[in-house]
């Protein structure tokens, strides 16, 4: 294929106007192109459509082909994995526009390895409908039980005493003018298929990821800063010596002065997990207390007992950044994330096969796209209901 067809049909890919047989064209370019073919047309590419200054290193793009043209040799999922010792901002801001090509053939290309190359008779997908990614949207709730829906394109200026609330796109931001004389609390809470941005009274910074609330007041004016967590946060707390910060969650509090850290305490995760990425943070549960170091991770089980390992803060920041992250993960742990990533119900019918999934994926691609990329011919999905999703093997 010589490079100007190869442009044509990635301009026709991304625009969404690729026809079936240039589908067909472009899979059976990535199964039978070798590492160097994809070498000599992606360079250009790369360098003018993505905009970016930086060159990308030969040794990398390298790297990269060889896990898409190997894919169809993997016995589990095909994940996009990250290269060892680079660094994940750089990675994700040189392959911004490679979505479109790498992460997009990457989908495409493992299920022509395994529905194609492999001669899988069977349709491993099954009437999945293109169910769109998450996106910035919430429900506030103010003290008097009155609710704010709020979304990634609003803009507005909610008033509640002292406390001036501004809206701006994905973000929900406090602002106290004059004294606090009273004090109320709020509950900022996401749905399935939802995240959104919360700047505190105190300037402290909160991600929340799908299915998750924090319930916090609307100035601090005590000896202590206190919230409270479901779901899933990533914290940028404030610092402030002389107005600790504490995170409740479950009979779990998590004491923190000026430090940034997630805590994930889904209810149908096995346990609560607090990681530290800086500063210093002291878990106390019912049974016991233990003080974290920036890079680990504290596991609290339902009695309350702690145990505490070494994270990996890739997979733990993943969500926050725009990425599924796994690492050895089955496929009901997968199922897991893709569920409130995608609102949908997952069910799962006779025993599912010991194949595990270890990389990275786009939050941002469709469900379908997903599940292709999981590319998997160990499991075969279908749907029903509007938004159950089945799989079997």
């Amino acid at each position: 294929m010589d490079a100007s067809r190869f442009s044509y049909l990635l301009e026709q890919y991304k625009s969404g106007q690729l026809s079936a047989a240039e589908q067909e064209e472009l899979l059976a370019f990535a199964g039978d192109g070798s590492e160097h073919d994809w070498q000599e047309l992606l360079n250009p590419l790369m360098n003018e459509d993505a905009g970016i200054a930086e060159k990308l290193d030969q040794e990398l793009i390298s790297s990269e082909l060889a896990l898409v043209l190997q894919a169809g040799r993997q016995k589990s999922g095909i994940l996009h994995q990250m290269p060892p010792n680079v660094a994940e901002s750089n990675y994700i801001r040189r392959w911004v526009w490679a979505a479109a090509v790498l992460a997009g053939l990457l989908v495409m290309t493992g299920y022509y390895f395994f529905n194609h190359k492999q001669g899988n008779a069977r349709n491993a997908i099954a009437m999945i409908p293109d169910i769109q990614s998450g996106y910035s949207k919430a429900v506030l709730t103010l003290a008097d039980g009155s609710q704010v829906a709020l979304d990634s394109t609003g803009n507005q200026i909610i008033q509640q005493g002292a406390a001036a609330l501004h809206q701006q796109n994905g973000s929900l931001q406090y602002e106290i003018k004059g004294a606090a004389t009273e004090v109320s609390y709020n509950q900022l809470s996401t749905p399935n298929q939802g995240q959104f941005r919360l700047v505190l009274a105190d300037g402290t910074k909160v991600w929340l990821n799908a299915a998750s609330s924090i319930r916090y007041p609307t100035a601090f004016t005590g000896k202590e800063r206190s919230v409270e967590v479901t779901g899933e946060a990533y914290f940028e707390v404030a610092s402030n010596a002389h107005q600790p910060f504490t995170v409740s969650v479950n009979n779990t509090a998590i004491r923190v002065l000026g430090t940034s850290f997630n805590v994930n305490a889904y209810p149908e995760e096995k346990a609560i997990k607090a990681t530290l990425i800086s500063g210093a943070i002291k878990i106390e549960t019912k049974r016991e207390s233990c003080l974290l170091t920036p890079g680990k991770t504290a596991a609290i089980t339902s009695n309350g007992n702690t145990s505490v390992s070494t994270a990996n803060i890739n997979a733990v920041m993943a969500w926050k950044n725009g990425l599924f992250w796994f690492e050895n993960a089955d496929i009901k742990t997968v199922m897991r994330q893709l569920s409130r990533w995608y609102n949908i119900e997952v069910e799962f019918r006779g025993e599912m096969p010991k194949a595990t999934f270890t990389g990275e994926i786009e939050r941002s691609l469709t469900l379908l796209q997903v599940l292709q990329g999981l590319g998997s011919n160990e499991l075969h999905y279908t749907f029903e209901n509007g938004n159950k999703l089945i799989i079997q093997p």
